[in-house]
């Protein structure tokens, strides 16, 4: 079993992120930045030694599933609460909340590395575990003074858990066809009522819920104006019920160890989170932060199925040789290791940038700057915003669907053993199912990447992009590549031109569009860190030789099937 603190991680914390720009914002004093990054580094190493100790029972106990309790809630299963309570004694819940409340106030990206170990022991707990962070941070960032000294410190101990409850049967994707209701009380108070299916850790004490005013019901109608987010306990005060029960849980082909459950509020009293009616904006960050976790999420279950072939492939023998020897098991086995580096490439610098953001986002409400100083920052958060709109869906389509991908592989390296549950291989499989689709399906994601493409963020991110293989010396030896990149960079902005000539072809073409913009962003990423340990070269050369080719392939269909494909899948499916 390899270091669950990998290379990948030690190379961004050590030598990647840049920290004197983070600390500047966040401390706004002279900090000695060894000394945090040492810190952190601290953090990662307890966080590693202690998760690695859940892998073992979390396959072992896989089937174990949630259940219901007599009071109207709903708990995990043994092993998950287990291990839930060692990293609440070792403090390793809600990383990322002030210290203010009891949290430690680390960087968005060091919390990303956290999630990404505990997903590999265990994905279930990470659904768990990776909720609480976002479910604080909306509380935080929404809440009154007075509701975040109540619940925060409740968080960042782990005495309480959170979830978010947005889909409905018939809201999906679509929010605004919600219809749970929130009715004024007086005194301020909300009164909840409706019904929530899907939700993740619905047996939690802290609801964060999204509903539609009573007041404006039927004008807001079908739209996302007019809704609340509300913060609903399952207990009042004095202990007593709220009115917030499950009412079953779903059976799942995997992640059985997180509950996923029905939740019915009847007459449940709540507050509100931010401005009344603004709620679906307010959401809109825990979405996106989610987003982020299940990428996170998928990275560390790669990386689990990715070892696990690994190991596997180096001690079984066929024809007098181990496996590995073979040229396709070889070539299978290091596509996967390309694919887990490049998906952390687009990943890191996501979360980095969203801890940037956020640290610009406190600089500017405390106004503690010149005025020159709030100005520039303001421009650089509307610009990375921009950035990261784009960013955020693009990772949590790629992380996941090459989560997919490498999970299935690495039950081909196993070979008829991978289909039993004698190996793991086939659990991991069935946990990255839905990897694909909750928090909004990869058609969803790429649908949402186009959106922000069109509104400008293909040109801010490209702008980066093309700064950056600028500053490569043309006698370095990354510089072929750089050139290849370049021309890349050309053909997809040419296809992009195609496609925004005619929106019903380019939401056809989405995820082409979207999987050529990951290919220049992965690259280019990856050439960044070749800079900086040339033993990397290998890795940035084989996937932009490799994906080169696929972007130019899918240039060409973008362009050369352009003429009539709506139509033509229109008559394809009459014949049905």
């Amino acid at each position: 079993m390899s270091d669950y603190f990998t290379p990948g991680m030690r190379l961004y914390l050590d030598n990647l992120v840049d920290w004197e720009a983070f600390f500047s914002l966040a401390r706004g004093e002279d900090v000695d930045v060894e000394a945090e990054v040492g810190a952190y580094r601290t953090i990662l190493e307890t966080a590693a030694s202690l998760v690695k100790t859940f892998e073992k029972p979390a396959r072992e106990h896989w089937e174990a599933e949630a259940k219901l309790t007599g009071d109207g809630g709903a708990v995990p299963p043994p092993h998950i609460c287990e291990a839930y309570a060692k990293l609440r004694e070792n403090g390793l819940v809600c990383l990322p909340i002030s210290e203010n409340y009891g949290g430690y106030g680390l960087p968005q990206i060091v919390n990303c590395m956290v999630l990404e170990m505990i997903s590999r022991a265990d994905t279930s707990l990470m659904t768990v575990i990776g909720l609480q962070s976002g479910t604080a941070a909306d509380i935080e960032k929404y809440g009154s003074e007075d509701m975040k000294k109540k619940w925060l410190p409740l968080f960042t101990s782990g005495e309480v858990q959170g979830c978010m409850d947005l889909t409905e049967s018939q809201a999906g994707s679509d929010l605004g066809q919600i219809t749970a209701r929130a009715a004024d009380l007086p005194g301020g108070d909300v009164q909840v009522d409706g019904q929530k299916i899907f939700i993740t850790n619905g047996g939690a004490e802290v609801h964060l819920v999204l509903a539609r005013d009573h007041d404006t019901f039927d004008s807001s109608k079908s739209t996302t104006n007019g809704l609340s987010l509300l913060l609903v306990p399952r207990h009042n005060p004095d202990g007593s019920a709220n009115g917030v029960r499950v009412s079953r849980l779903e059976s799942k082909i995997g992640i059985h160890g997180s509950p996923t459950c029905e939740v019915v509020f009847e007459k449940a009293r709540g507050v509100r989170l931010g401005q009344k009616g603004q709620g679906f904006r307010a959401m809109l960050d825990l979405m996106n932060n989610a987003r982020l976790g299940v990428a996170a999420q998928a990275l560390g279950l790669s990386e689990a199925a990715y070892y696990d072939a690994l190991a596997y492939a180096k001690q079984r023998e066929q024809f007098g040789k181990p496996i590995i020897e073979q040229p396709l098991v070889k070539a299978m086995l290091a596509k996967m290791e390309i694919h887990i580096e490049a998906v952390r490439a687009l990943l890191y610098p996501a979360f980095e940038l969203a801890g940037m953001n956020k640290a610009r986002e406190d600089v500017l409400a405390s106004k503690q700057r010149s005025e020159a100083e709030l100005s520039t920052l303001q421009k650089m958060l509307e610009r990375d915003t921009t950035r990261l709109r784009l960013l955020t869906p693009l990772c949590k389509y790629y992380a996941t669907e090459i989560c997919s991908d490498i999970t299935r592989d690495a039950m081909q390296v196993f070979g008829g053993l991978g289909f039993t549950m004698d190996a793991d291989v086939a659990k991991l499989h069935a946990d990255s199912l839905i990897m694909t689709v909750y928090e909004g399906t990869s058609e969803i994601q790429v649908s949402f990447a186009l959106r922000e493409m069109g509104k400008g963020a293909l040109a801010v991110v490209f702008e980066d992009v093309r700064r950056q293989l600028a500053a490569v010396p043309a006698d370095d030896k990354r510089a072929a590549l750089v050139k290849r990149l370049t021309e890349c960079i050309a053909l997809v902005e040419a296809s992009a031109q195609i496609l925004f000539s005619d929106i019903g072809y380019a939401l056809l073409r989405a995820k082409l569009l979207a999987e050529m913009v990951i290919d220049i962003l992965a690259g280019a990423e990856l050439l960044r860190q070749a800079g900086i340990d040339p033993a990397r070269l290998d890795l940035a050369e084989a996937f932009i030789r490799r994906h080169a080719l696929d972007l130019e392939l899918n240039a060409r269909r973008i362009q050369e099937n352009y003429a009539g494909r709506l139509e033509r899948d229109g008559r394809v499916l009459e014949l049905s």
